[in-house]
């Protein structure tokens, strides 16, 4: 079984690597001095974006629920009390994703706003000013007031709640350890931006659950 997973495995972590180097700095300065500022500027975001969307629903999943057929059945066979509420749980999920996407802006999450700039740019007209979500500005209202990785946490839900499957089930020990090492990461880089104002955030609010205090209205 090891052996059949190994390829899905191996993708996933080489795909976990990569994504996460192309969301840092240094790789973008490293970048810019072969592709050039404007190139990193306007249209990394959405290059990165496309290729991670294609790493994950094209290639993971043709290792994965594609290559393995048989792991896609269900381990167990939930009563219908609690197939309801995973089915809620699982909606749930997707209204959580939604809701911080609207919030941190997906067109500038995607990079299609950035493109738009440049294009903007090239055609000789001036693109309006554009703040960053995560970089020039620090977002603590609506759903991130609760949580703090609100997209990941929507994630961890979405496949908890995906049936249990075993390679659901290998698909949640990849998310967790890929979620675990990504916002830690993240959570140095946002240090290192907005400094004393994200500490303070942080000592706040959780990261994937919310806090007690938040949920009794302390």
């Amino acid at each position: 079984m090891l052996a059949d997973y190994l390829p899905a495995v191996v993708a996933f972590a080489a795909f976990a690597v990569l994504h996460s180097l192309g969301a840092q700095e240094p790789f973008k300065a490293a970048l810019a001095r072969v592709a050039g500022e404007f190139f990193v500027t306007h249209y990394w975001r959405l290059l990165y974006c496309m290729l991670s969307i294609a790493a994950l629903y094209g290639g993971l999943a043709a290792l994965l629920w594609a290559a393995l057929p048989a792991g896609n059945e269900w381990l167990v066979v939930y009563p219908e009390w609690l197939w309801n509420a995973v089915t809620i749980a699982h909606l749930a999920s997707i209204a959580l994703l939604y809701a911080a996407f609207l919030q941190s802006d997906y067109l500038e999450f995607l990079g299609f706003r950035q493109a738009w700039r440049g294009i903007l740019a090239l055609a000789g007209r001036r693109p309006p000013p554009l703040a960053l979500f995560g970089t020039d500005r620090l977002v603590t209202d609506g759903i991130f007031g609760w949580v703090r990785h609100p997209m990941l946490a929507a994630g961890l839900l979405f496949v908890l709640t995906s049936g249990p499957s075993l390679n659901n089930l290998v698909y949640l020990g990849l998310y967790l350890a890929y979620m675990l090492v990504g916002a830690w990461y993240e959570e140095r880089r946002l240090v290192r931006v907005f400094g004393d104002d994200y500490r303070r955030y942080r000592n706040e609010v959780g990261a994937f659950f919310p806090r007690i205090g938040r949920l009794v209205g302390r």
